[in-house]
């Protein structure tokens, strides 16, 4: 699966479960300027990340 799909996937997820899902974050590369998915666990993309799962949460990617 792409990166664009994971990130497709997570905020389909945050819609239909009301919340952000708890096994990913979703986070803003400002190196890349892209949107990534990654597990709590897993390292952070690079030192600047954001962690935006809550404009999720606030409905920003909601149609």
């Amino acid at each position: 699966m792409t990166n664009s799909q994971d990130v497709t996937r997570h905020l389909q997820r945050g819609v239909e479960e009301g919340q952000a899902p708890s096994d990913q974050q979703l986070m803003f590369d400002p190196t890349t300027g892209q949107l990534v998915v990654k597990k709590p666990s897993d390292r952070s993309p690079s030192p600047d990340a954001v962690v935006a799962d809550q404009i999720t949460q606030d409905g920003f990617f909601r149609g």
